[in-house]
């Protein structure tokens, strides 16, 4: 191939396409073009002001900065004040003076920012670049930028007829011609120059806790979950992502570096991926699926609301019960349901006058109870059907789960109840037991309100049955109230939508809306859409979840977010993922 064959192609490649400047807007090859000048910027103005523009898909955000004279500027604000306190004198209607009145604060404010503070002004001209596929497109997206910034205050509008000169000053050229500069441009301090700048406040550092990562801007992400101060209002955290994103390993590192400085930590394993990290850590492993077995009828109290006092008893007890059996035993008619409820009383004082205080009864001693009845009163007893459905969970298949009492060594600084081994067993079971632990793991967590508890629920979505939303308000009150137990709920799940059937919506939203801190891992397309609306997520953060490589998302902390990339330094890998694999 020679020379003169290939030349065309690569200056196809190399040279810019085609420029066609329209009077409102720029083709630039197959994409629509549009820049915008700041006309208007609000009297007050926070910390990177200009950071969700900035972080719009399809936005360049230009800005030029020049020194003004201060000496000539003082000299004009005198003017200005001299003449709004003169107008002011005249009168006028009420709209006139209450603007004149604005505009002389502000001038006296800038005013005391030169003289007092010896501030620097700058003249600040700010233009907005937005691209699209198509001239439809881009009318819509400039629309939506429009209106972001008049809800923050800011007035942007279109350079007619100077699309050419503001394309210049946008791009890497830094051409500000006079006919863009002298009508756009505005007086600024120093501090608010600064404010303008959309990385200032990217990063987040809370100068303790937990070194989760890096943001986009390689900046380190510490995040103290424990700050409770304005917008932190609770320790809880949320972990959503599909499955292979990271969200297990991202928890596995905050948990473990938490109990390092001195976190008790209690996790709700369904998949086994916390066993070796416990042992390697020194903790309990409780197996809950085979050898290990939680006694649902031992009493203990729930997560009730705030002003419930908080006492372990057998009718309270009870509440808790309800829910469980109603997992296991979905099937009950409400007739069934009040006489299982009579069962559990009366065997809870038989055993309590045949073995005394302090030792508790389990389903063995409730079916052996019910069975007695239905022995008592013959095969049409009301009894009989629950007797043969209680059977496997006394002598069957299931005793093994439920028909002893509690494990030994669960309790520790880092225990894990492992539900692994339920992954073949019915749904019914399966929710039944995961209820259970949940259950178990919150009275673990309310023995000690010195010590700072972290309670990990992983999968989740396995409580969000809109059969039995029981399940998800027990766990919705526990993120309510955790925080009264130096606490911190850490809920881990896939299938947002799970959380938001008709039948659960009240419950499921809560846990996602309850939490101060939320980390968003890459999304599936549905799961995007949901979080999109719940979160009011900016069309840049849905397009930076659906594209987000593993270990990538974006951390909410109270109003602040930030994208992150979570990391963990070489040794800890054999922690977290089994010998560095």
């Amino acid at each position: 191939m020679t020379m003169k064959n290939v030349l065309p192609d690569m200056l196809d490649i190399v040279l810019p396409p085609a420029l066609n400047f329209m009077p409102r807007h720029i083709d630039m090859g197959d994409q629509a073009v549009r820049v915008l000048a700041v006309t208007a910027y609000p009297p007050k103005v926070g910390a990177a002001f200009l950071a969700r523009l900035a972080s719009v898909s399809g936005v360049t955000l230009s800005m030029h900065i020049e020194p003004t004279d201060a000496e000539a500027l003082i000299k004009g604000i005198n003017r200005a004040v001299g003449d709004y306190a003169g107008r002011l004198e005249m009168g006028g209607n009420a709209l006139t003076v209450q603007r004149l009145e604005r505009s002389l604060e502000d001038a006296q404010a800038l005013l005391r920012k030169l003289d007092q503070e010896q501030q620097q002004v700058f003249f600040v001209t700010v233009l907005v670049l937005v691209t699209a596929r198509e001239k439809a497109e881009l009318d819509k997206r400039v629309k939506m930028i429009e209106g972001m910034l008049a809800a923050a205050g800011i007035r942007a509008r279109p350079l007619v007829f100077r699309q050419e000169a503001g394309f210049r000053a946008v791009g890497p050229w830094q051409a500000l011609d006079l006919d863009i500069r002298r009508p756009f441009a505005r007086n600024m301090p120093a501090e608010t120059v600064a404010a303008a700048y959309p990385f200032t406040v990217a990063g987040l550092n809370d100068g303790g806790g937990v070194l989760l990562g890096r943001d986009r801007d390689n900046g380190l992400v510490l995040l103290d979950i424990w700050k409770r101060e304005g917008d932190r209002t609770n320790s809880n955290l949320t972990i959503l992502a599909k499955p292979g994103a990271g969200k297990s390993f991202a928890a596995k590192m905050l948990i473990m570096r938490e109990f390092l400085l001195g976190s008790r930590i209690t996790v709700i394993d369904p998949e086994r991926e916390y066993k070796e990290m416990c042992s390697m850590l020194g903790g309990e492993w409780v197996c809950c699926g085979k050898g290990g077995r939680i006694n649902p009828l031992r009493v203990r109290s729930a997560p009730g609301e705030e002003d419930e006092p908080e006492t372990a008893s057998v009718s309270s007890h009870l509440r808790t019960l309800r829910t469980f059996f109603s997992l296991y035993l979905p099937g009950l008619s409400d007739l069934e349901k009040a006489l299982l409820e009579d069962a559990l009383i009366e065997t809870y004082e038989a055993h309590t006058k045949e073995h005394g205080d302090g030792s508790y009864p389990t389903i063995w001693h409730l079916h052996r109870h019910i069975a007695g009845k239905v022995e008592a009163e013959g095969s049409a007893s009301a009894y009989a059907r629950l007797a043969v459905l209680l059977r496997r969970a006394a002598d069957g298949a299931d005793s093994q789960l439920w028909a002893v009492d509690e494990p030994e060594g669960a309790g520790a600084d880092f225990t894990v109840l492992d539900i692994y081994d339920l992954k073949d067993a019915e749904e019914s079971v399966r929710r039944a037991q995961y209820f259970n632990i949940l259950s178990y793991a919150w009275n673990m967590v309310e023995r000690d309100r010195s010590q700072k508890v972290i309670l990990v629920v992983d999968e989740a979505w396995l409580l969000a049955d809109p059969q039995t939303p029981q399940a998800l308000a027990f766990l919705r009150d526990t993120s309510k109230r955790i925080r009264k137990y130096m606490g911190s709920l850490v809920v881990i799940s896939q299938n947002v939508i799970d959380f938001l059937a008709p039948e659960i919506q009240r419950h499921g939203q809560a846990i996602l809306d309850n939490p101060t801190y939320k980390l968003l891992l890459a999304q599936g397309e549905k799961d995007r859409q949901i979080l999109a609306g719940l979160m009011g997520l900016s069309e840049s953060e849905e397009e930076f979840l659906a594209t987000a490589n593993r270990g990538e998302g974006l951390l909410v902390a109270g109003t602040q977010r930030v994208r992150v990339k979570v990391e963990a330094a070489p040794y800890e890998l054999q922690y977290l993922t089994g010998g560095g694999q």
